[in-house]
């Protein structure tokens, strides 16, 4: 593999993904889940700065339920939007850069292991075809998920860590890692591993290492402990606000576990179906690199044993959102189990789940998760319970059939739509009536370019969408340039084998 090339089209692929991701973009945040928390916090910690470097009274301190330590990676953002447009409008374009900057080091892996196409082919399927096309505009996972694979890759993907700079690197990320999130320390095995593998020699110098590097996880993970704490305190606490969400009976794991991949509503191998072959390839992936493969199954248990201690494992948001950052380590063990694209064995299977992948990320990404929410408030039936098992309201469906509507409601006429269910099997006698909801009020995409592709375009609504217009010319150029490089090396590549150095098809 040449590395230049290699990363010359990973940087291509990167950034092509980036601008496509952009030009859908709704150019807000602020309704994403807890973004609007966020955002309050950021500006908070921009005004305190102001106002210390003026020599003024600090303003109190806005906190948010994960802590200081992710708003910091939304300062730049939220500064540049007092500039340009908003705050809201700049922090839009975070989650897209932390999906496409995860995707980049998917492939870059894969490059390690698979042919070009193979690599190509799987960070696309990844990037289009799973869950991070929707999350590219919700975010909430997108910083974990990059950081945690990042630590895989800086641990396993090249090699024994001699340098201390690099050795300091992964500390870092490490450390980021277990505190993005309030509930990262879950994750705390696999950190835990990866530094078993790199540091096992257990040599002076390693001794030196790890224990820089132990305080330095350390202090980012308590740094990101106390700021949530501040944030939960005055609520209670953390714990107190998690207790009712935590399940009454033992048997609860076991059903949250088969739900979490395979619930109709709420499963992964639903919301992202390429996974669905990660189930045969990892344990061919395991006799290939035992290392890689578990570490991908240690984030995928961590991540699973706090789920399943939960009533409710997945929430409102498009899919089972706390599973995000398992899609790319499984993805990775595709790569590893089949590093040739073959039409015979399993090429026509992957293909078929990357296009179906491709059409249900598509109404993930196409509307605003909330919208369903609405519509279910409006009938009356928002309850966890009906977003988690109801067919009526299963979030693919539902804005499947918002998609519908839009394509052919040009009018704008009201469109009746009456989520009914069966009664087992006389209705009680006091029952409400079903109520109707009108699904034109809720079929307008997210996108700004598609919400307002018709609407009078002048001053600075005919700005913005030139720019995101411009962004989607730019990101489909640039992967077709990768597409082209791709192909140029996938006639050159080769791999060695027990016979020696032969030529990949």
């Amino acid at each position: 593999m040449n590395d230049t090339n290699t990363r010359t089209t990973a940087t291509l692929l990167g950034v092509g993904l980036f601008w496509c991701y952009v030009a859908f973009s709704s150019g807000s945040i602020s309704g994403q889940g807890y973004a609007g928390e966020e955002i309050k916090s950021g500006l908070s910690m921009l005004s305190r700065a102001t106002a210390w470097m003026k020599g003024q009274p600090l303003p109190p301190m806005v906190w948010s339920r994960h802590g200081a330590l992710p708003v910091l990676f939304d300062l730049p953002f939220l500064k540049l939007g007092k500039l340009i447009v908003s705050p809201d409008f700049m922090l839009s374009f975070s989650p897209a850069l932390f999906t496409a900057g995860l995707v980049t080091f998917l492939y870059l892996w894969l490059r390690k292991l698979c042919s070009p196409g193979m690599s190509l082919f799987l960070s696309l399927t990844a990037g289009f075809g799973t869950m991070l096309w929707p999350y590219a505009y919700i975010g909430l996972e997108t910083k974990q998920s990059f950081f945690i694979f990042l630590a895989g890759y800086l641990a396993l993907a090249d090699g024994k860590i001699r340098a201390w700079p690099r050795a300091l690197l992964l500390a870092v990320v490490c450390g980021l890692a277990l505190g993005l999130k309030a509930t990262g320390i879950t994750l705390a095995p696999v950190i835990a591993y990866l530094y078993y593998i790199q540091f096992r020699d257990n040599s002076g110098s390693e001794r030196a290492k790890i224990l820089v590097s132990a305080l330095i996880i350390a202090g980012i993970w308590y740094f990101s402990h106390w700021s949530t704490n501040a944030f939960w305190g005055p609520r209670g606490g953390g714990g107190t606000s998690l207790r009712p969400w935590l399940i009454d009976s033992p048997i609860s794991p076991f059903i949250n576990l088969v739900g979490l991949f395979g619930s109709p509503a709420k499963g992964l191998f639903v919301y992202a179906p390429p996974l669905i072959a990660s189930i045969y390839a990892l344990p061919r992936a395991y006799r290939k690199c035992r290392e890689l493969t578990i570490y991908a199954v240690l984030v995928t248990a961590c991540t699973l044993g706090f789920l399943v201690l939960l009533k409710y494992p997945a929430d409102e948001v498009w899919g089972p959102r706390y599973l995000h950052l398992i899609i790319a380590p499984l993805t990775l063990c595709m790569g590893l189990a089949w590093p040739r694209f073959r039409w015979r064995s399993e090429g026509f299977a992957l293909v078929v789940l990357a296009l179906l992948g491709l059409v249900i990320s598509s109404f993930g990404a196409f509307y605003y998760y909330g919208v369903r929410d609405f519509a279910m408030t409006e009938a009356s039936q928002n309850t966890l319970e009906r977003i988690s098992g109801d067919n009526d309201w299963n979030h693919i469906l539902f804005n499947a059939r918002l998609f519908q509507v839009w394509l052919s409601n040009t009018n704008g006429a009201p469109v009746l739509w009456t989520p009914q269910h069966i009664w087992v099997w006389v209705p009680p006698s006091d029952a409400p009536p079903w109520k109707t909801v009108n699904l034109t009020k809720y079929c307008s995409p997210q996108s700004v370019v598609l919400r307002f592709w018709h609407a009078p375009k002048q001053g600075r609504a005919e700005t913005v969408l030139a720019v995101y217009l411009a962004c989607l010319i730019t990101g489909v150029f640039l992967l077709g340039c990768v597409v082209l490089r791709t192909i140029h090396e996938q006639r050159t590549w080769t791999v060695k084998g027990e016979d020696g150095t032969f030529e990949a098809v």
